[in-house]
């Protein structure tokens, strides 16, 4: 007889070492994690031993997940990548870099590589506004960036964003092919044409067709962030069923904003109005059960956090939300004996 399928979250871990909050993912059933890179100092009396990316940093980054009962799954974190991005000279060190962790993720068996292709990085303006209950909520207003200049390596048009997209994917796509180890790209955040100067190309679903159809490799895929599909789209369950249907979901990102791409409201996983019963169904319909995360929850009363977004109590509500989402789609599609699974 088969099991019933669990969910397999790998909620994201901030610290730089284990805190209590580690100790109630465990006990939520929480066995997986993302992690990101070892950028932390070991203390003064010691020496660093490599750049964060490298073999030893990665491999006692990956053992202290071990040690805490977790298995490391997703790295979303990346060496500087400014210069591969841009196209600029110094580019090679930066691709021989990202070389290194893909390859040191490979031989420590850490499954899949998010990451972007924003000049800018994501981007919030506002980290104070109101939610529920008066809860406090991240948001981002296009206006907030009118007045502000370009940033540091100055604008980039879309035509260069993608010809150095497509270098990139030249170079380490056979190198993740090599390693075992899957490439998740994820949207632009938001997922707007231009942010203070410079394009954004990830920022709608034909982008991302395009991107897997250029580079056919099953190494090749998509960090599938609920909150920002739902914001280039007015179908999410189709996008999310086609997608699954050529196997280029690697890893979610569950969340959920209300608003629109240029003027939007992180909320509560609860209020948002995308058809979130029928997109897990699709997940499950296809097999796949994970890793998802939640992501950018409210802080609610009495929570602090270091990063907005990412308070305990908020990802926790998240996260018991997401397993019940799971576990009703399950039960909505296998037969009561749970022996055939679609």
């Amino acid at each position: 007889m088969n099991e019933i399928p669990r969910i397999r979250i790998a909620e994201i871990l901030l610290d730089s070492s284990p805190t209590p909050f580690w100790e109630i993912l465990k006990q939520l059933g929480v066995n997986e994690v993302t992690g990101i890179l070892p950028r932390w100092y070991p203390d003064w009396r010691q020496f660093r031993v490599d750049e964060p990316w490298g073999y030893a940093s990665l491999s006692n980054y990956k053992r202290m997940i071990e040690d805490a009962g977790f298995k490391l799954t997703v790295i979303e974190d990346n060496p500087p990548m400014d210069k591969i991005i841009y196209g600029l000279p110094g580019k090679e060190e930066q691709l021989e870099n990202v070389a290194k962790l893909i390859e040191n993720m490979g031989k420590l068996r850490i499954e899949v590589w998010c990451y972007n292709w924003m000049p800018t990085n994501w981007i919030r303006t506002r980290t104070s506004l109101r939610g529920r209950g008066n809860a406090i909520v991240t948001g981002f207003r296009e206006e907030d960036l009118k007045d502000s200049p370009s940033p540091k390596l100055g604008k980039i048009d879309k035509a260069t964003l993608w010809k150095n997209l497509e270098e990139f994917l030249k170079f380490i796509l056979p190198i993740a092919e090599d390693a075992g180890v899957k490439l998740a790209i994820h949207p632009d955040d938001p997922p707007i044409d231009e942010v203070m100067g410079t394009a954004r190309i990830m920022n709608n679903v034909e982008a991302f067709e395009r991107l897997i159809n250029e580079f056919p490799s099953e190494y090749n895929g998509i960090t599938f962030d609920h909150s920002l599909f739902s914001l280039m789209t007015d179908d999410l369950v189709s996008v999310v069923k086609h997608f699954l249907e050529k196997k280029r979901i690697f890893f979610v990102h569950f969340r959920e904003v209300i608003g629109k791409r240029n003027n939007f409201t992180e909320v509560f996983i609860d209020e948002g109005i995308t058809m979130q019963f029928e997109e897990m169904r699709e997940y499950v319909k296809h097999g796949f059960y994970g890793p998802f995360r939640v992501d950018h929850t409210p802080t609610l009363l009495g929570d602090t956090m270091s990063v907005p977004g990412y308070s305990a109590l908020g990802r926790i509500h998240a996260i018991g939300y997401l397993q019940g989402l799971f576990r009703a789609a399950v039960e909505s599609l296998f037969d009561k004996q749970r022996i055939q699974k679609f």
